[in-house]
């Protein structure tokens, strides 16, 4: 695969981190024009607000000073109203309309001079009519209400009449009394379509609307002529109440509008109108998306770029850890004749090429040398092996069975490792002994095995000439003495056996204590120890004697029985031997003895490599079971 390989890996890692620090940086870049540019629109759309604010508040200042003259004038002029009415509207062309209403005289009875009203027609001409002439008293008119408390003027809400069809709106301001604060009002009515033509003029983007709102929240201006007269959106009146500027609104607030969109808006001075513009945010933004988009695009292809570029130039760097790599497969099927690549350089490159070569020459040296102990090894161990075949070799066979029947043994040897001291003979001294004998020399392996066996040929070759046990473990002891240099020592328990009797003689050099199964139960034979042979040569050795009955079992054994132990480091001990053997049956052949003494032991410690030599030894007295008289006595030679 293209990745498997650390350049292709390196430029993939190159161009995935540079994605993120781009993707990272372009998007706050994003974030941050973003804010400019929504700020720069907003600016824009102040100044077009406040200047479209400006030209709107310069026309209704002009409509509000007529109507505050003549409120002044007819303050004291009452019955002159009608003609002051009229020569005001023909030198104001942008007015529409002036008429004043006093509070009648009497209300059950009004004049038409109560309530002049001067009208200029769509074709310009201006006649004179009256308030009470409205379908309801005019003094009961919301507009009249409205405008006695307006001691400063006030815009009314815009409405329709008859005989215009275009939208108007009226300027009321109260007109003062000499006697009574308010005797009546006065309205300047004006069209609304200068207003529409004026948001048509204004200098605005191409994607922008303009609208006047007035104080009920309705539009009295829109480039979308639909929304006249219409009421604004919660969001957006919900904005020009708290002086929010600028708001977006989409339509999933409930704004009518199919888009998210910026408005702006600014108080109309002198008024209770807000003028505002609306901006689709997709406008406002789209040239920031086709920056950032041809941004984004030559991002990306300067990130290609540098990645290839890392990819040339790490493969060119790898390219000789790439030889060393397949040089250590090489290493891996252990071939180490190859070639390395010259060293120009003295980077990291160059320095684990160095030491790669240097690694192969110490390794080839290594395995050659591993060769050679593994020959040693080899050779050592079929010495070894050869060794134990002559250590078995100088033992009797496992089993044996006298001539009539009345003794039988079974012995076994498990060294440790492959050779060992521990051991086991027996042999027959003349017609009517048998000797059998079970020991343990001093130390392990090869310099046990070589004592062991001069041993067990000693003891066969002294045996001949001696009386007892006692007789052949002090003249073993006197010749192992001879030539002890480093004093190694075997620990020995000698038995003679009479065929004919079964009267058994024990001497111990220093061994363990046999354990004897009689009458269903096991016990240890007390036999006194002298010291172990090869150390002293004036050592003596005390015999027991004891007569064995029909079923009688004598166990002889090594410490590797009674010192076996596992992880915990208790000791398998005499004790746990004696239940051992006692668990034997009493008409069980001495092979069984091993068997289950080598079982426990191997049980307790539960498949932990040996600690040491074992050698068992078992000698059943077949005589017949009838009642005897056990003899049990200590001899000192």
């Amino acid at each position: 695969m293209v990745l498997r390989s650390v350049a292709s890996r390196l430029a993939l890692g190159v161009l995935a981190g540079s994605a993120i620090v781009l993707i990272v940086t372009g998007g706050l870049m994003l974030s941050h024009t973003r804010e400019q540019m929504l700020e720069q629109t907003r600016h824009e759309a102040a100044a077009i607000a406040a200047s479209a604010s400006a030209r709107i508040q310069g026309r209704i200042d002009g409509v509000a000073r007529v109507a505050r003259v003549l409120a002044g004038q007819l303050g004291t002029r009452r019955d002159q109203a009608a003609a002051l009415l009229h020569d005001a509207l023909a030198v104001n062309p942008e007015i529409v309309a002036i008429g004043s209403a006093f509070i009648p005289r009497d209300t059950g009875a009004p004049k038409d001079d109560d309530a002049p009203v001067a009208r200029r027609s769509p074709g310009g001409r201006i006649a004179m009519e009256s308030h009470r002439a409205d379908p309801a008293p005019y003094w009961t008119a919301p507009w009249f209400v409205r405008g006695l408390n307006c001691d400063a003027g006030c815009w009314q809400p815009p409405f329709h009449t008859a005989t215009r069809p275009d939208t108007q709106v009226g300027y009321t301001i109260a007109i003062p009394g000499r006697s009574v604060p308010v005797q009546g009002v006065v309205e300047a009515t004006i069209s609304l379509e200068w207003l529409q033509a004026l948001l048509g003029s204004l200098d605005k983007p191409a994607h922008a609307s303009a609208f006047v709102l007035d104080s009920d929240g309705e539009f009295l201006a829109h480039d979308w002529l639909s929304y006249v007269g219409t009421r604004g959106s919660r969001p957006l009146l919900s904005a020009v109440a708290q002086g929010r500027t600028p708001v977006r609104i989409t339509p999933q607030e409930g704004g009518r509008v199919s888009e998210p969109v910026w408005v702006y808006f600014v108080p109309i001075q002198g008024t209770r109108w807000t003028i505002g513009l609306t901006m689709p945010e997709r406008e406002v933004l789209a040239d920031l998306r086709r920056t950032y988009l041809v941004d984004l695009v030559l991002g990306m292809l300067a990130l290609i770029g540098v990645s290839l570029i890392a990819l040339t130039m790490t493969r060119r760097l790898m390219a000789p850890l790439t030889v060393l790599a397949d040089r250590a497969e090489n290493v891996s099927r252990g071939d180490l004749d190859f070639v390395l690549p010259d060293v120009r350089r003295d980077d990291e490159v160059g320095r684990l090429t160095r030491a790669f070569d240097q690694m192969r020459h110490q390794l080839s040296g290594h395995i050659d040398s591993a060769k050679r102990a593994a020959r040693e090894q080899e050779r050592i161990a079929s010495e070894l092996e050869i060794a134990r075949q002559i250590q078995l070799a100088l033992l009797p066979a496992p089993h044996w069975l006298d001539g009539d029947g009345r003794i039988e043994l079974h012995a076994t040897l498990r060294p440790a490792s492959a050779v060992g001291g521990d051991f086991y003979t027996y042999f027959a001294l003349g017609a009517q002994h048998v000797c059998v004998m079970v020991g343990d020399v001093s130390d392990k392996g090869i310099p046990a095995a070589l004592f062991m066996a001069r041993t067990v040929t000693l003891a066969r070759t002294l045996a001949t000439h001696a009386r007892s046990p006692s007789d052949i473990l002090e003249a073993l002891n006197r010749e192992l003495c001879k030539g002890n240099d480093t004093c190694m020592f075997v620990t020995l328990l000698c038995g003679v056996v009479e065929t004919g009797t079964g009267l058994l003689t024990l001497a111990s050099a220093g061994h363990e204590q046999p354990v004897l199964h009689a009458g269903g139960g096991a016990l240890p034979v007390d036999v006194e120890t002298g010291p172990a042979l090869g150390l002293d040569p004036e050592a003596r050795y005390p015999v027991r004697v004891l007569s064995l009955l029909g079923g009688d079992t004598l166990l002889m054994y090594t410490d590797g029985v009674s010192e076996a132990h596992a992880g915990n480091q208790r000791l398998f001990g005499t004790d746990a031997l004696l239940e051992s053997v006692s668990r034997v049956d009493g008409d069980a052949t001495p092979e069984t003895y091993v068997e289950r003494v080598l079982h426990d032991v191997d049980a307790y410690v539960e498949g932990a490599a040996a600690y040491d030599d074992i050698a068992l030894l078992a000698l059943t007295w077949h005589e017949g079971r009838t009642e005897g008289v056990r003899i049990d006595a200590i001899a000192h030679s």
